[in-house]
């Protein structure tokens, strides 16, 4: 895959995930780690981080920012499941792809809740504030996992028949004759 194509690719995932964020939604239930893996996975590492993060920072701007150290959690989970996209971008096996967002999932509930704990003023600064903070936060948990495995599902499905019809195209499968419109 080219740069330019990547860019492309890297534009749309973007675009998926500020408007995710923006529409009406149930609380924590956005596509935004489902893009980090997908760009993890098939444009590597490093796209897998940068993508989730720029598309967090874009609609931020419209939502609003908050307490820094925990939106930088917030922005670092994310970027967390980037790089579980790219530790799962071997296997074509659909369970270890949709463990990977759920491990990601887990990982969001485990450093979030502990920033809102560390830096928040909530929850008292002792270990039964530190579990009041993870209870508290369960039912954000439900609908991230619920969200993610089931953006990461339509993402990858989107981005495999995507693949099959470039393959058919380039193959020129689809029966379409030179210069003839589609």
């Amino acid at each position: 895959m080219t740069f330019k194509q990547k860019l492309i690719i890297a534009f749309g995932l973007i675009s998926v995930a500020i408007i995710g964020r923006l529409v009406p939604h149930l609380w924590n239930m956005t596509p935004i780690a489902g893009v980090a893996i997908l760009a993890g996975a098939r444009l590597g590492w490093k796209w897998g981080i940068v993508i989730p993060v720029l598309g967090m920072f874009a609609s931020d701007i419209f939502i609003g920012f908050y307490s820094f150290p925990i939106m930088l959690s917030v922005y670092f989970s994310f970027a967390l499941a980037g790089v579980a996209g790219y530790l799962v971008r071997k296997s074509g096996k659909v369970g270890t792809v949709l463990g990977g967002s759920a491990l990601s999932a887990v990982l969001f509930f485990i450093v979030t809740n502990g920033a809102v704990w560390a830096f928040g003023a909530m929850y008292p600064h002792n270990f039964n504030g530190l579990l009041l903070s993870y209870i508290a936060g369960l039912p954000f948990f439900q609908n991230q996992i619920l969200g993610d495995l089931f953006f990461t599902s339509a993402l990858f499905a989107v981005w495999e028949m995507g693949s099959v019809l470039a393959r058919r195209m380039k193959n020129n499968e689809l029966g379409i004759m030179p210069g003839e419109r589609i």
